[in-house]
This record gives C-alpha cells, sequence and structure tokens, in this order.
C-alpha cells in the first residue's frame, strides 16, 4: 500500500472509530458513576443497572476493538506527519502493531474465559 493511501485509510480508520469510542467510554463513565453515586438514579442509572452496563462483555469487547483500531490509525497518522526516517518510522509502525495484537489476545483469552466460565 502507497504511503498516500495507507495515510487517507489511517485517517478515516480514526475518523469512523472516534465517535462510537467517545460513546463506549461515555457509557463506562456514566455508568461507573451511577455504580459509586446515587445521584444518578434520578436519570435510571441505579446501582443495579450500572453494573449491568458496566460488565456487559460486548461493550468491553467493542471499546477494546474500537481503541485498538483507533489507536493504531493515530499512531500511523502522527507517524507519517513527523517522522521522516522511514526505517525508525516502520520499526514505530510494527512495535505499535506487535503491542496491539497482544493487548488484542490478552482481551481475547479474557473474553473466552468470561464467556464459558473458564477456571
Amino acid at each position: 500500500m502507497s504511503r498516500a493511501r495507507e495515510t487517507y485509510f489511517c485517517l478515516r480508520l480514526v475518523e469512523y472509530t472516534s465517535i462510537p469510542l467517545a460513546f463506549c467510554i461515555m457509557l463506562y463513565i456514566l455508568s461507573g458513576y451511577g455504580i459509586i453515586s446515587p445521584i444518578f438514579s434520578l436519570v435510571g442509572l441505579t446501582y443495579h443497572v450500572s453494573v449491568r452496563i458496566h460488565t456487559l462483555p460486548l461493550l468491553r469487547f467493542v471499546t477494546a476493538v474500537l481503541t485498538i483500531l483507533h489507536t493504531y490509525g493515530g499512531v500511523v497518522l502522527i507517524l507519517s506527519r513527523h517522522v521522516r526516517n522511514e526505517k525508525i518510522k516502520e520499526l514505530i509502525k510494527l512495535s505499535t502493531l506487535v503491542v496491539l495484537l497482544v493487548f488484542l489476545f490478552l482481551i481475547v483469552l479474557s473474553e473466552l474465559r468470561t464467556v464459558f466460565s473458564l477456571t
């Protein structure tokens, strides 16, 4: 993939993941406050509703995947704008990809353990 196409792709990736990621993070923050503060019950976020939202496996997984995609796209965009040395750029890109894949692997293992109740 050419550098221009890669940059364009990553720009779109960051744009398309930003709003859903912000929504997921806001759900986590609001439900977290709903767990620790009774004030949120005024808007329907009782303790029990907040716990159910905060511990949803799908929300956890979607948030993690969106974070990984957004991070990779953002790193590539920053590299394309600020790093001129191609070898350093490729090294940082590769190391970011490895870290994010390990992160994804750990998340998938954790979710499989949770879903299938493995001990």
